[in-house]
């Protein structure tokens, strides 16, 4: 009587490797586009603070506000350096203008990356 081994062919080693690899580097590429997403939320978020600081500065310096169209400007926070230019437009209400406030990741103003705008009583 032939004694019967227990145990795994080489085939089925193989294929069991193979399913594994397949699994793993499927499992990379979803964690790979979570961190980059991440990073993609972390840079949203620090733009939004930077125009929310901007717009609260053209509100707390009131009536002293030049109200200048295109007015750009630097800013740093979180180790970073952000652009931002202010949009200022009229509106139907002869009393206020619209501020739009663009914050960009790179000097030369190309690379958009949030926008917030706001409605300001003008000056007397």
């Amino acid at each position: 009587m032939k004694k019967q081994s227990a145990g795994f062919t080489l085939l089925e080693v193989m294929v069991a490797l193979g399913i594994c690899a397949m699994a793993g580097i499927a499992a990379m590429q979803v964690t790979g586009e979570h961190v980059s997403h991440i990073a993609s939320l972390e840079e949203q978020t620090y733009a939004s603070w930077v125009a929310e600081n901007r717009l609260v500065m053209i509100r707390a310096q009131g009536d002293k506000w030049n109200g200048k169209n295109n007015n750009k400007g630097e800013e740093e926070l979180a180790g970073m350096t952000w652009y931002w230019q202010e949009k200022v437009t009229k509106t139907n209400d002869p009393s206020f203008v619209k501020v739009q406030v663009e914050v960009f990741s790179d000097a030369e103003y190309k690379n958009s990356l949030y926008d917030l705008s706001t409605f300001i009583l003008k000056g007397k």
